[in-house]
């Protein structure tokens, strides 16, 4: 479905950011990108969406070059969840999910009952048919976060990108979105890709996993990605990766122990 080879980036009068990048994500998966703050995993995505150019290498969409589709074509194929902001204008929150379809209505044209009803099942199924006529303007932080994943799936694309999704959400919407994002590429073939700074959430949910520093990157199964001497490599600390086991099913979770040594001597008491 998606396929990288030998994507490289540096803006202006600066060193690559990433280069040689080379990796495949079949129809279904789900892909996490992680690294530390400032290594390039949101460059990476605007590259990946086309926001920015790629200075090597280049990007396959269903074996097509995304240079040389139509940004119509593209689009058709994928959708973007960006972090929430905040909005100028208050639309409803039903109208806003409504929005995800405007490539499915003629010009001219509004939406009809079918664009409504699908929208509403998509609020629904988030748990959030309560808020369909609020504002977006009167929403939380992570309230806005989840309509605009809900605005990207009433799409109904092949590819959801996302932005740090679970940034503004409190646990038990973090594990909905999570849970959401699980059923969408399992059930529904959908190639997600999520840009994280939460190892534990890659691990949840994400079948390949996309590790990035500055001289290089990991990428495979998840679960041989996110180790502890992975995290130690990439993100400068000492930490342990937990198991849960219940009957059908295990959970991990990352727990920080230490800076690394060089960081500890510099830390502030």
């Amino acid at each position: 479905m998606i396929k990288v080879e030998q994507a490289g980036f540096y803006y202006d009068n600066s060193d690559f950011l990433f280069r040689d990048l080379s990796f495949e994500i079949k129809t279904g998966e789900t892909l996490s990108i992680l690294g530390a703050n400032g290594i390039g995993k949101t460059t990476f995505l605007r590259c990946m969406l086309g926001f920015l150019k790629l200075k090597e290498g280049k990007m396959l969409l269903n074996g097509k070059n995304t240079k040389q589709m139509q940004p119509t074509e593209f689009w058709k194929l994928v959708s973007y969840v960006p972090q929430a902001k905040q909005l100028v204008f208050g639309y409803s929150v039903l109208n806003m999910v409504v929005m995800g379809r405007s490539q499915y209505i003629s010009f001219g044209h509004v939406p009809n009952k079918k664009d409504f009803a699908l929208a509403y099942s998509i609020l629904e199924e988030m748990g959030m048919e309560d808020l369909a006529e609020r504002s977006c303007n009167k929403l939380s932080g992570g309230q806005l976060q989840m309509v605009l994943i809900a605005r990207a799936l009433a799409k109904e694309p092949k590819v959801l990108v996302l932005d740090e999704p679970e940034s503004n959400l409190d646990m038990k919407n973090q594990l909905k979105v999570l849970d959401i994002l699980d059923r969408l590429s399992h059930r529904q073939n959908l190639s997600i890709i999520i840009n994280t700074h939460f190892p534990a959430n890659a691990l949840r949910c994400c079948d390949k996993t996309l590790m990035l520093k500055s001289d290089g990157y990991l990428f495979g199964d998840t679960n041989h990605i996110i180790t502890q001497e992975n995290i130690k490599e990439f993100f400068d600390i000492s930490a342990k990766v937990v198991q849960v086991k219940e009957t059908v099913k295990s959970y991990y979770g990352i727990v920080p122990m230490t800076l690394n040594a060089e960081d500890k001597n510099t830390a502030v008491v």
